[in-house]
């Protein structure tokens, strides 16, 4: 945690008035080469820097810059401090040097290099104090565009630019070896969507590393997305170290604000969620653990209730990816009692193609007989077509209700919690069941370990999603009348929405 510094007083601010003063080229020279913070605050202008965390972070960048994965909340100038600040001052120091700026697409680290650029190109008073760092003037030959990099004046002639930027999945270099490597903002919104992009994403990081000049060095600054991301592996391995610095002093919800104010950082709580805040604000996805599913709240039935008198309906999570790490397909027979609890009855979890998915729907509506089927409708016009002609061909028919809205799947999982917690939602003790590979595994057992415990950051949460699914207005699930078990089942006006 970001430790209590003095305020920055008058001290510092009278150094750097002083400095500033200095009629000597060689001292400004002297200070912007070894003072990253009067650096950044005095010769590149940003007085938006001059405060006490910011000044703590430049000195301790500038101590060890090196072999360290930055995660710094959002909006807390790790990329002004890390990527340009100190990447500049590395090239004053050494026109020799070779850097390779590495983001998850090259557009993302282009951008890097164009702020860089800007600075070489418009700054006069860097350009007076450090020549080397000037655009080509009239006659010289020197690589200068965002495209093919920035060639500082030097005396050698490698084949890299002094100044690279590059895509980490979409177009790495080959051939290359840059004497440092920076990778800001290679995990992005995109690069966590599903466990195949997190690996790729990964595996291209490890695939970049040969990019590296022999005793080179490595820099890495981001922001977390998610709790099994490619920066969880890399920590995991021990490839960095960590130096995390969340938006408050504790790194929890409540903590004090170490930069942004408190009226800022309660909106951007407000506006991101507990989820996104805990990700790009506390730089840890497993804070917002506490606003997920408890333990205790997951029950179980003992003995099969009598599903004559419940409301059944039987909903379905599609994914066609039979990829191993891929999504999975899953249903659920939900039964609505007059008790006003929801019983898991029959389900399924497996990777399926397209006849394997109408193969066990049909299966499933046959042994239960559900007064409805929702289906969630993203990427499922093929699927109900199949339905459709499997109906025809086996003369048996049900409606299909197409499931769908514009709500974030976590915030439509959201709506499981308060009736988890009123201990209204029940499982059986066992669920055994075999997947198209034909091996078994007990479905009670894999949603409550794999999805509900881990929720909100579990790989996979496509069983609590399909689940959700019965509180949707479009399915229109009702809780039964009272009758007697001989009664034929009859939906009543009574919504099933989580009341």
């Amino acid at each position: 945690m970001p430790s209590k510094i003095a305020p920055l007083g008058a001290a510092v601010n009278t150094d750097y008035a002083v400095a500033e003063q200095v009629e000597n080229i060689d001292e400004k020279r002297r200070l912007a080469l070894t003072d990253l913070f009067y650096l950044l605050t005095v010769i590149m202008g940003r007085a938006d820097i001059n405060n006490d965390f910011l000044l703590a972070r430049c000195r301790e960048v500038q101590a060890g810059p090196d072999g360290y994965l930055d995660l710094w909340a959002r909006e807390h100038y790790k990329s002004t401090i890390i990527t340009i600040g100190k990447t500049i001052q590395d090239i004053l120091l050494d026109p020799e040097i070779t850097v390779g700026i590495f983001s998850h697409t090259r557009p993302v680290a282009k951008s890097f290099l164009r702020q860089i650029k800007r600075e070489f190109e418009g700054n006069k008073l860097l350009q007076l104090l450090f020549p080397h760092i000037l655009p080509p003037q009239k006659g010289e030959k020197r690589t200068w565009s965002e495209d093919d990099g920035l060639i500082a004046r030097r005396r050698g002639n490698p084949k890299e630019a002094t100044l690279e930027a590059w895509g980490l999945v979409d177009g790495q270099p080959t051939g290359k070896h840059f004497s440092l490597l920076i990778y800001d903002d290679v995990v992005t919104l995109e690069s966590v969507g599903t466990p195949e992009m997190i690996k790729k994403t990964t595996d291209a990081w490890r695939i970049s590393l040969n990019l590296g000049a022999r005793g080179g060095k490595r820099r890495m600054i981001g922001t977390r997305y998610h709790a099994a991301d490619t920066y969880a592996e890399i920590l995991k391995q021990g490839s960095v170290m960590p130096r995390i610095y969340p938006a408050t002093d504790d790194g929890g919800f409540t903590g004090e604000p170490v930069l942004l104010t408190a009226e800022t950082l309660a909106e951007k709580r407000r506006d991101m969620g507990p989820y996104v805040f805990a990700c790009q604000m506390l730089q840890n996805p497993l804070a917002d653990t506490a606003m997920g599913f408890h333990a205790e709240w997951f029950q179980r039935y003992g003995h099969q209730p009598d599903c004559r008198l419940m409301n059944l309906y039987l909903v379905v999570d599609p994914a066609s990816s039979k990829k191993s790490g891929g999504d999975y397909t899953s249903m659920w027979v939900v039964g609505l009692n007059g008790d006003k609890n929801y019983y898991i009855l029959d389900g399924l979890r497996d990777r399926l193609n397209l006849a394997e998915r109408a193969e066990a729907l049909f299966e499933l509506h046959r042994r239960h007989s559900p007064l409805a089927v929702g289906y969630e409708k993203y990427g499922m016009q093929a699927d109900i077509e199949h339905m459709r002609y499997r109906m025809d061909r086996e003369n048996y028919r049900f409606s299909i209700i197409e499931l769908g809205g514009s709500m974030p799947k976590t915030d439509r999982i959201r709506r499981l919690v308060p009736v988890f917690e009123q201990g209204r939602v029940w499982f059986p003790q066992q669920l055994i069941k075999t997947r198209h590979d034909h091996t078994s595994y007990d479905l009670t057992l894999e949603f409550q370990q794999e999805e509900y415990m881990r929720f909100p950051v579990s790989p996979h949460d496509d069983m609590l999603d399909c689940l959700s699914r019965i509180v949707d207005p479009e399915l229109a699930a009702a809780f039964p009348l009272a009758r007697s078990a001989d009664m034929p089942r009859q939906a009543t006006q009574i919504s099933g929405v989580w009341d």
